[in-house]
Protein backbone atom coordinates (compact mmCIF):
# COMPACT_ATOMS: atom_id res chain seq x y z
CA UNK A 1 0.00 0.00 0.00
CA UNK A 2 2.13 2.99 -1.45
CA UNK A 3 -0.55 5.39 0.12
CA UNK A 4 0.85 4.62 4.01
CA UNK A 5 4.53 5.83 2.45
CA UNK A 6 2.62 8.58 1.13
CA UNK A 7 1.30 9.33 4.44
CA UNK A 8 4.50 8.88 6.04
CA UNK A 9 6.39 11.23 3.93
CA UNK A 10 4.13 14.16 4.62
CA UNK A 11 4.37 13.87 8.02
CA UNK A 12 8.12 13.79 7.85
CA UNK A 13 8.13 16.34 5.48
CA UNK A 14 5.88 18.47 8.31
CA UNK A 15 8.18 17.60 11.18
CA UNK A 16 11.00 18.83 9.52
CA UNK A 17 9.62 22.06 8.86
CA UNK A 18 8.99 22.18 12.50
CA UNK A 19 12.23 21.34 13.71
CA UNK A 20 13.53 23.93 11.51
CA UNK A 21 11.74 26.04 13.60
CA UNK A 22 12.71 25.42 16.61
CA UNK A 23 10.79 24.10 19.86
CA UNK A 24 7.75 24.75 21.08
CA UNK A 25 5.63 23.99 17.48
CA UNK A 26 2.73 21.78 16.83
CA UNK A 27 1.43 21.97 13.35
CA UNK A 28 -1.84 22.59 12.66
CA UNK A 29 -2.91 21.57 8.89
CA UNK A 30 -1.00 20.63 6.59
CA UNK A 31 -2.47 21.14 2.32
CA UNK A 32 -0.88 18.24 -0.61
CA UNK A 33 -1.47 18.69 -4.14
CA UNK A 34 -2.03 15.01 -5.94
CA UNK A 35 -2.95 14.79 -9.90
CA UNK A 36 -4.99 13.24 -11.09
CA UNK A 37 -2.56 10.19 -12.84
CA UNK A 38 -0.87 9.95 -9.78
CA UNK A 39 -2.67 7.10 -8.70
CA UNK A 40 -3.56 7.79 -5.38
CA UNK A 41 -6.67 6.92 -3.29
CA UNK A 42 -6.83 10.03 -1.20
CA UNK A 43 -9.20 8.41 1.89
CA UNK A 44 -6.50 5.62 1.96
CA UNK A 45 -3.86 8.69 2.70
CA UNK A 46 -6.36 10.25 4.82
CA UNK A 47 -6.68 7.15 6.91
CA UNK A 48 -2.89 6.43 7.24
CA UNK A 49 -2.03 10.22 8.05
CA UNK A 50 -4.42 9.89 10.80
CA UNK A 51 -3.32 6.77 12.35
CA UNK A 52 0.52 8.03 12.12
CA UNK A 53 0.17 11.28 13.22
CA UNK A 54 0.72 11.10 16.59
CA UNK A 55 3.68 9.22 16.13
CA UNK A 56 5.58 12.37 14.98
CA UNK A 57 6.11 15.14 17.28
CA UNK A 58 4.19 17.95 16.87
CA UNK A 59 1.73 16.24 14.70
CA UNK A 60 -0.69 14.69 17.02
CA UNK A 61 -3.53 17.09 15.80
CA UNK A 62 -2.51 18.01 12.44
CA UNK A 63 -5.24 18.32 9.74
CA UNK A 64 -4.76 16.72 6.38
CA UNK A 65 -6.06 18.99 3.62
CA UNK A 66 -5.74 17.17 0.10
CA UNK A 67 -6.88 18.80 -3.60
CA UNK A 68 -6.78 17.21 -6.48
CA UNK A 69 -5.35 18.45 -9.84
CA UNK A 70 -7.28 17.46 -13.01
CA UNK A 71 -5.17 15.82 -15.55
CA UNK A 72 -4.08 18.29 -18.94
CA UNK A 73 -2.46 17.27 -21.57
CA UNK A 74 -1.45 18.57 -25.85
CA UNK A 75 -2.30 15.96 -27.92
CA UNK A 76 0.40 13.85 -29.88
CA UNK A 77 -0.57 15.08 -33.58
CA UNK A 78 -2.43 18.59 -33.34
CA UNK A 79 -1.49 20.16 -29.56
CA UNK A 80 -5.12 21.08 -28.83
CA UNK A 81 -5.32 21.05 -24.92
CA UNK A 82 -7.56 18.77 -23.55
CA UNK A 83 -8.63 16.78 -20.00
CA UNK A 84 -7.07 13.18 -20.89
CA UNK A 85 -9.51 10.43 -19.74
CA UNK A 86 -10.05 6.61 -19.57
CA UNK A 87 -13.44 6.82 -21.13
CA UNK A 88 -11.87 7.99 -24.35
CA UNK A 89 -8.64 6.18 -24.09
CA UNK A 90 -6.60 9.25 -23.53
CA UNK A 91 -7.48 9.95 -26.76
CA UNK A 92 -7.66 13.89 -28.12
CA UNK A 93 -11.46 14.36 -28.39
CA UNK A 94 -10.93 16.88 -31.31
CA UNK A 95 -8.58 14.81 -33.57
CA UNK A 96 -8.31 11.22 -31.76
CA UNK A 97 -4.45 11.45 -31.13
CA UNK A 98 -3.02 10.43 -28.42
CA UNK A 99 -1.14 12.17 -25.40
CA UNK A 100 1.78 14.31 -26.59
CA UNK A 101 2.55 15.97 -23.60
CA UNK A 102 0.90 15.92 -20.26
CA UNK A 103 0.60 19.60 -18.88
CA UNK A 104 -0.68 18.50 -15.40
CA UNK A 105 -1.81 15.91 -13.38
CA UNK A 106 0.98 14.08 -11.87
CA UNK A 107 1.70 16.27 -8.95
CA UNK A 108 2.24 15.28 -5.51
CA UNK A 109 3.09 17.85 -3.41
CA UNK A 110 3.00 19.56 0.01
CA UNK A 111 2.02 23.31 -0.41
CA UNK A 112 1.02 24.62 2.50
CA UNK A 113 1.40 24.14 6.29
CA UNK A 114 0.04 25.82 9.31
CA UNK A 115 1.75 26.04 12.38
CA UNK A 116 1.63 26.97 15.43
CA UNK A 117 4.58 28.37 17.65
CA UNK A 118 4.19 28.57 21.39
CA UNK A 119 7.23 31.45 22.61
CA UNK A 120 8.31 30.37 26.48
CA UNK A 121 8.66 34.33 27.24
CA UNK A 122 4.93 35.21 26.08
CA UNK A 123 2.07 33.43 27.23
CA UNK A 124 0.21 34.09 23.87
CA UNK A 125 0.39 31.51 20.66
CA UNK A 126 1.10 32.46 17.27
CA UNK A 127 0.34 30.99 13.87
CA UNK A 128 2.59 31.22 11.25
CA UNK A 129 2.14 29.78 7.66
CA UNK A 130 4.86 27.99 5.86
CA UNK A 131 4.65 27.16 2.31
CA UNK A 132 7.07 25.20 -0.20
Amino acid sequence: MHEAAIAKSILEIVGERLQSLGAHTNAQSVEVLFGEFRNVDPESVSFAFDSMRALFSGCSDCRLSINTVTAAAHCKDNHHQYRPQAENAYRCPTCGSGIGKLLQGEELDVVNVVIEIERPDKEKKQHARVGR
